[in-house]
């Protein structure tokens, strides 16, 4: 284990929660809930022991309800085995794949299935590759497209044009960088288009406001009104391969 990171408990009323403390040089403290029901914190290296206590045992009850929140979606989806009549999601509709020996192709929807042809039915790795295609191809053409949409309405509240990249991620929906780049998770596009909505239009707030101040979601306010609604039901979508994101203070 890195010398700057350590196995620590916290105590809050009669539970014991342990967490991983990170130091290291960073501005302030963030505590992360993972859907593994891991418990993250990050502090600046300049933190007094004291203040690292301190900073941990303020954040106890949120710590506490976002783990109970999280083992409700417990346990997580099992992993898919590539085989027919298995339920795959895609914006927050269930469609079954069908796979048929044939001519390779790339994976194809069609009413509520999704069609893969390979050579050998038996041969999970190859379908697996096209299905995760299918969904990259998917999700690049979806998240542009609402970029483009939510980002109209933020630019007039200064919001920066950002990059787009996408790429798999394990504990978070999205995430953007100060130089004006955002990533999302390609698992996004299973979510229902209200879900994806809010990702991106949360991130594209964090492009003015890298943090979660009162600014921030002063701003998020203002560009998209209900995006607790919308957040809410982001939060109570269960989706194959998809755990629940983390959850950050």
């Amino acid at each position: 284990m890195n010398p700057a990171t350590t196995d620590r408990t916290l105590q809050y009323g009669r539970r014991t929660i342990p967490y991983r403390l990170h130091m290291s040089q960073r501005k302030r403290l963030r505590i992360v809930v993972t859907p593994a029901l891991e418990v993250r914190a990050y502090a600046p290296s300049k933190y007094t022991e004291a203040e690292i206590l301190e900073a941990v045992r303020s954040k106890a009850p949120w710590i506490a309800r976002q783990l109970d929140a999280m083992q409700e979606f417990q346990p997580l989806p099992t992993p898919h085995k590539y085989v027919s009549g298995e339920t795959f999601t895609y914006l927050g509709r269930q469609y079954r794949l069908r796979v048929e020996n044939g001519d390779a192709s790339p994976a194809k929807l069609y009413g509520r299935f999704l069609h893969v042809h390979v050579p050998d039915k038996r041969d999970t790795a190859a379908i697996r590759k096209r299905v995760d295609t299918w969904y990259r191809d998917r999700a690049a053409d979806t998240f542009r497209r609402y970029l483009n949409k939510w980002h109209a309405v933020g630019a007039r509240h200064g919001i920066p044009e950002p990059q787009l990249l996408i790429r798999r991620m394990r504990t978070r929906w999205g995430s953007c960088t100060a130089a004006g780049r955002i990533t999302l998770s390609v698992n996004l596009v299973q979510a229902p288009v209200h879900g994806i909505e809010y990702v991106i239009m949360h991130e594209l707030c964090h492009l003015k406001h890298h943090n979660h101040s009162k600014a921030f979601y002063q701003l998020l306010t203002r560009c998209m009104p209900d995006w607790e609604r919308r957040k809410r039901i982001l939060d109570t979508t269960a989706l194959p391969q998809a755990p629940r994101a983390a959850s950050e203070s």
